[in-house]
C-alpha cells in the first residue's frame, strides 16, 4: 500500500473514532498510572500517630500492629486474652521504627458488650495523654461455617455479635468520641481519622455454607456504606470549622475484604467446613496474615475504601460495587464491566454444583453444631 493510500485512509476514519480511541488510551494511561502510584500522596501516614487495633493479639489484627509499629506508630491493641496481648506488646516493642519514643498499649475486653466498648476508648485516649486515637482497626471475629439449616440459632447469633457487634459498637464509641463538637475557637487543623472494618468476600459473593458467616459480613460492608455517607455531614461541618462548631477533624472509611487467611483459627473452620463448601471455594489460595496486612496498608495509603486483597477478590467485588465509594472511577468501572460478564458463567456454575452434590451425595450429614445443640 502506497504512503498517500494510507494518509487517504487514515482521512477516512471518523472523527468520533478518533475521540473515542484517544479518550480509551488516556483512560488506559491514566488508570496504569494511579495503579502504580504515580504522583500520589501517601494518604495514610501512621508515623507518631496513635492506633487502636482490635482482635489484635492474633491474625490479621497481630499483623497489622505489628507492621504499624514498624512504621513508627503508638499502638494499643484489643482481645481478651491477656498472655496473648502481653506476648505481642513484646513484639511491637522489639520491631518498632523508634523504640524509644513509640509508645505500646493492651486491653483485655469482650467487646460484644457496648459497655466495654465505651471502656475501651476511655482507657485509650486516657493512655493517649487524653486525645482519643487517630485511627481504628476493627478486626476482632471469627468464623463457624455450616448450612443454615444446620447451624443452630444460638451460633448463628454468636456470629452476629462476634462478627457485626463487635465492629459496630467499637465504631460507635469511636465516632461518638471524634465526631463531639468543638467551638471555633479551640479548633485547629487535625489529621484525617480512619475507621477501618474487616469484612471478607463472602459479603460479595456468598458461598453455600456460610450463611451464618456471609450475613454478619455483608451487614458490616453496609453499615460501611451507610458511615460513609453520614460522615461526610460531619466532614462538611469540619471544613466551616473556623466560624462554626464542628468535630475535631475529618472522617474516612474504609473496609477490608478478604479471601482466606492462615489465621489460628483457620483449622478449626476447616473441620467445621462443609464438603460442598470446600468444593465450591477450591480455587481460594489463602493468604498469610503478614501479607494481608502489608496489602492492606498499602491500599490505605493510596487511599482506597474497599480494599481487596487478591485479583479474585477484586473481581468479587465488581458483582457488587452498588452506591459503595468507588477506590477510582475508571478502574472499578472496567471491573465492574468485568465482573458482570463473569458472573454470567458464575452464578449457574455454583447453583448447578450444589444441585449435582446434592444428586451424588444426598442429604449432608449434621455437622457437629448441630448435634451438640440436639
Amino acid at each position: 500500500m502506497s504512503l498517500s493510500t494510507r494518509l487517504s485512509t487514515l482521512h477516512d476514519i471518523s472523527p468520533s473514532l478518533l475521540g473515542v480511541s484517544l479518550l480509551a488510551c488516556v483512560a488506559i494511561a491514566y488508570t496504569i498510572t494511579k495503579m502504580l502510584g504515580f504522583g500520589r500522596k501517601n494518604e495514610f501516614p501512621v508515623e507518631g500517630r496513635t492506633i487502636l487495633i482490635t482482635g489484635g493479639s492474633d491474625g490479621t489484627g497481630r499483623a497489622l500492629a505489628i507492621q504499624l509499629a514498624a512504621k513508627g506508630a503508638h499502638v494499643a491493641i484489643v482481645a481478651r486474652t491477656v498472655s496473648k496481648l502481653q506476648t505481642t506488646v513484646q513484639e511491637l516493642q522489639t520491631e518498632a521504627l523508634h523504640p524509644v519514643q513509640q509508645r505500646f498499649h493492651y486491653i483485655s475486653a469482650d467487646l460484644i458488650d457496648n459497655n466495654e466498648c465505651e471502656r475501651v476508648m476511655a482507657e485509650v485516649t486516657e493512655w493517649n495523654d487524653g486525645s482519643p486515637p487517630d485511627i481504628v482497626f476493627c478486626c476482632a471475629g471469627f468464623c463457624l461455617p455450616g448450612f443454615f439449616a444446620d447451624v443452630p440459632i444460638a451460633t448463628q447469633r454468636q456470629q452476629m455479635d462476634t462478627v457485626y457487634w463487635t465492629a459496630a459498637n467499637m465504631a460507635h464509641a469511636t465516632l461518638r468520641k471524634w465526631l463531639t463538637p468543638i467551638q471555633p475557637s479551640n479548633q485547629t487543623k487535625t489529621p484525617r481519622r480512619h475507621l477501618i472494618f474487616c469484612a471478607s468476600v463472602v459479603a460479595f459473593a456468598p458461598i453455600a455454607g456460610y450463611g451464618p458467616y456471609s450475613a454478619a459480613k455483608a451487614a458490616l460492608r453496609s453499615l460501611s456504606d451507610t458511615l460513609s455517607q453520614e460522615v461526610e455531614m460531619y466532614n462538611g461541618a469540619y471544613s466551616q470549622r473556623h466560624r462554626e462548631v464542628a468535630p475535631a477533624a475529618d472522617v474516612k472509611i474504609h473496609t477490608l475484604f478478604p479471601m482466606g487467611i492462615l489465621t489460628p483459627g483457620y483449622d478449626n473452620e476447616q473441620q467445621l467446613k462443609p464438603a460442598l463448601t470446600k468444593k465450591l471455594e477450591e480455587s481460594d489460595r489463602p493468604q498469610t496474615p503478614e501479607e494481608v496486612a502489608r496489602i492492606t496498608i498499602a491500599a490505605l495509603e493510596r487511599g482506597e475504601y474497599l480494599i481487596t486483597t487478591m485479583l479474585m477478590g477484586n473481581i468479587l467485588k465488581g458483582f457488587s460495587l452498588g452506591l459503595s465509594p468507588r477506590n477510582g472511577l475508571i478502574g472499578d468501572t472496567l471491573i465492574g464491566w468485568l465482573s458482570n460478564l463473569v458472573a454470567l458463567q458464575v452464578i449457574p456454575d455454583l447453583r448447578n454444583k450444589a444441585f449435582n452434590w446434592g444428586k451424588s451425595q444426598g442429604l449432608p450429614k449434621p455437622s457437629s453444631q448441630a448435634s451438640a445443640s440436639s
